[in-house]
């Protein structure tokens, strides 16, 4: 942006790659790339393999805070001290927390003259942004929401002037995930004929992200079409019963479990539809973006951010949530249409690669740092 370059510190207290980690390391990576000394601080107490991701992604990790939920009272204390010290002495210039933990070690820490450092939170999460959390979001000095719905409620709150509260859209790497032939490996090993109509989901198998409700629906989808298959990829708590009740019911031969997948540019271009019935713990709704940028269309509910990702009739459909006879009726609908599908797959893909690039993502986000930072 052709400014002086940021020292920013992302706080993220997590220890394994998942919820909001990738698009965390995807960030810092890209402000890394801008010229800035982005660097993450993780939870170093509890073993994991988020400082070894954090390495693959060439980010430098900060060891000096423990950062982590589980640490005890005589750590989190520590780590208020550590804030402190880093705060006045470091010149750090934002410190970019990524969950309310974070942002309260932060908010604690933070001196009454905090000249130079400023905080910034993002808020992952539709719960992030819920009342009891005012005590938190009043200490911020910039907030970035994942929907535009989300930017709204804050506003009406008051916590901020409006340019610092801003909704940024997630983000996928276009590069990797892009629109490409399937390798017919997916459909193979999950013995799915090539010309079956095929939905899937990405997701983990846990309370909340809909699995359950998706079956319900996809056994009035094998009614109508019975050559019509789902793939679920991932795993999970609610896995075993999941499994149980598709083995015990007329979905056995229907519904086909993948397990978990690191080839999920492959397993993307090997459906007609990709289905996200919720947002996981990072609110970006990833799997319905790096679906679109492998030219698969959508299939979403009203929740979080998807009807703002997914534009409805164009590059996928937005159904209500919890309404499992809309959800399998344009399962029916857009199973019987695959070349339809593939249209709205190449829109889906056109807009992928122009709305959720990883460089506008960070450029919008610096933006605001330097507003938080000019104040």
């Amino acid at each position: 942006m052709g400014a002086e370059p940021l020292s920013i510190l992302h706080m993220l207290s997590y220890h394994l790659y998942t919820g909001p980690a990738e698009p965390v390391l995807q960030l810092a990576r890209e402000q890394r790339r801008a010229g800035h000394n982005a660097r993450l601080a993780v939870d170093s107490v509890r073993s994991g393999d988020l400082i070894e991701k954090a390495a693959g992604y060439g980010v430098p990790v900060e060891d000096r805070l423990a950062l982590s939920v589980k640490a005890g009272p005589i750590l989190h204390l520590r780590d208020i001290l550590a804030l402190k010290r880093m705060w006045a002495d470091d010149g750090i210039d934002i410190l970019h927390a990524h969950r309310s933990h974070d942002h309260t070690l932060a908010a604690l820490a933070r001196p009454r003259r905090a000249a130079g450092t400023r905080l910034v939170r993002t808020l992952h999460t539709e719960s992030s942004l819920g009342h009891s959390r005012a005590w938190q979001l009043r200490r911020a000095d910039g907030l970035i929401t994942v929907a535009r719905r989300f930017r709204r409620d804050l506003l009406e709150r008051n916590y901020l002037p409006a340019d610092l509260i801003i909704a940024v859209e997630g983000a996928v790497d276009c590069e990797l995930f892009s629109p490409g032939p399937a390798t017919g490996q997916v459909r193979e090993a999950a013995g799915v004929d090539i010309a079956a109509p095929v939905a899937g989901i990405v997701a983990r198998m846990k309370t909340g992200r809909g699995h359950g409700g998706l079956l319900d629906a996809f056994e009035i989808v094998s009614e109508k079409l019975p050559a019509a298959r789902l793939l679920i990829a991932g795993r999970g708590e609610l896995e075993s019963d999941l499994k149980r009740r598709v083995g015990a019911g007329d979905l056995s031969d229907k519904v086909i479990f993948l397990g978990y997948r690191r080839d999920l540019p492959d397993v993307y271009r090997s459906l007609d539809l990709e289905v996200t019935m919720a947002p996981g713990n990072d609110g970006t709704c990833r799997a319905a973006l790096q679906a679109m940028a492998c030219g698969v269309p959508v299939l979403a509910t009203d929740r979080g951010a998807l009807p703002e990702i997914v534009e409805d009739g164009k590059t996928g459909w937005v159904v209500p949530a919890g309404d499992n006879e809309t959800l399998a009726k344009v399962l029916i609908e857009a199973l019987s249409d695959r070349e339809r599908c593939a249209q709205m797959g190449q829109i889906a893909a056109e807009r992928a690669r122009v709305r959720f690039r990883l460089e506008k993502q960070a450029i919008e986000i610096e933006k605001l740092y330097r507003r938080v930072l000019d104040r």
